[in-house]
């Protein structure tokens, strides 16, 4: 599903990704993890088409996107979230999801005139759809609720649903569980579960380490920009140079 082969990336003569590769399989869980600083972000700008790679391919269903300008690559069919929710704060939760699908007819005026018919089946579509995604994330109840009113957690929540409103196949999450409290990460869990059971790929960052140990199958550990090991979550758990990455010194 996704192949990164040797990308460099530099600012100012700095190496935050160090020829790293790595690669995630087809409807897997995969936890992206590592000491602040490791460049796990900057990856995620980079597989996503925020940032270019200085150096290096990133494949995307065997299709080379290291050019592709980050609408292109989510045509594709790749999705991200923030680690800081990037919701629409003036919006309700439902608006927040219908305006995700693109090519709506609506978007162009004259239609709106003289293709009324086709914009309103559009929106009717996209509210079921919305709904639908609500139900799935357990958010039906604050549908009418402006963005901005939601809990820390309900905002990745919502976060989570624009994604799924673009029905993608592979999902990339930063850090879903930072700021969360204890009941809505679990529920984020089981959701990350379930999408995987509907045969999505995800290739998440977090810090949590219960939540990386609980649901990945397989685990990529980055330090100082360059891919240190990977392996189930196991085998990372109890791996030397993961422990030294993050205690900092050496481990007997």
């Amino acid at each position: 599903m996704l192949k990164v082969d040797k990308v460099v990336k530099e600012f100012n003569g700095f190496r935050a990704v160090d020829e790293c590769s790595f690669e995630v399989k087809k409807n897997t869980i995969t936890g992206l993890i590592g000491p602040n600083g490791a460049g796990k972000t900057t990856m995620f700008n980079l597989i996503a088409g925020s940032l270019k790679a200085d150096q290096g391919e990133v494949y995307f269903s065997d299709q080379k996107v290291n050019s592709f300008a980050a609408y292109k690559i989510a045509r594709l069919g790749l999705a991200r979230t923030f680690q800081i929710p990037k919701t629409l704060k003036k919006m309700t939760v439902l608006e927040n999801l219908m305006l995700v699908p693109g090519g709506q007819s609506g978007e162009n005026i004259w239609n709106s005139w003289f293709k009324s018919s086709k914009v309103k089946a559009e929106e009717k579509e996209n509210e079921s759809r919305a709904y639908r995604v609500l139900k799935f994330l357990e958010l039906t109840h604050v549908a009418d609720v402006l963005a901005a009113n939601l809990s820390g957690g309900q905002k990745k929540l919502l976060e989570l649903g624009r994604a799924l409103m673009a029905d993608p196949e592979l999902i990339l999450l930063d850090e879903p569980g930072a700021g969360v409290n204890p009941t809505l990460l679990n529920k984020i869990a089981k959701n990350i579960l379930k999408l995987k059971e509907k045969g999505k790929t995800i290739l998440l960052i977090e810090h949590n380490m219960d939540l990386i140990m609980n649901i990945c199958d397989r685990v990529i550990v980055m330090n100082d920009g360059k891919h240190l090991v990977d392996g189930t979550p196991a085998e990372v758990k109890s791996n030397p140079r993961v422990l030294e990455a993050y205690l900092g010194e050496k481990t007997a």
